[in-house]
């Protein structure tokens, strides 16, 4: 057996497994409520609300917060202890008793910079999101690619 065939076999040896295993976890992942939930916009909204409120609590601010201090919150990328009411709130229920970050909520997957934009944020470069930061008196924020909008008290209303 010469020394180019032994080190192929022992890439394949390596790879397929390890590519098997990634792959199911991948796809296990894809099919769970969970990752649906986090890329729709109904979910992004009621999360970035629900850190807005917990902004204004943290730091004193008058609701609705400043953006520029959410959006710096969501990006320390904080975890936050899912309570009932939270859990019950952005329909995750199973998740009570666990803690939660909030990594891509100021980003609308109907972007069409989306890529682009979980990019950005991934290198922790600065991207704009997607959502219309208090539009009006009785909006919190909006989305244009959905035509969805959160309250100021925390009611999605469709546009």
């Amino acid at each position: 057996m010469s020394v180019r065939r032994a080190i192929g076999i022992g890439i394949l040896a390596f790879l397929l497994p390890f590519l098997w295993h990634t792959g199911r976890q991948w796809w296990e992942w894809i099919r769970s409520p969970e990752a649906e939930k986090e890329a729709s916009c109904e979910y992004n909204l009621k999360a970035l609300w629900l850190l807005s409120r917990k902004v204004s609590h943290l730091y004193r601010f008058p609701f609705p917060p400043p953006f520029k201090a959410v959006k710096a919150y969501v990006e320390k990328r904080p975890s936050i202890l899912m309570t009932r009411q939270i859990a019950e709130y952005l329909g995750l229920g199973k998740l009570e008793g666990a803690y939660w970050t909030f990594d891509a909520i100021l980003v609308c997957a109907k972007d069409p910079k989306y890529l682009l934009k979980m990019a950005q944020m991934a290198q922790d470069l600065d991207y704009h999101p997607s959502y219309q930061w208090h539009p009006d008196a009785k909006t919190l924020a909006y989305c244009p690619y959905c035509r969805l909008a959160v309250l100021m008290h925390g009611k999605l209303e469709k546009r």
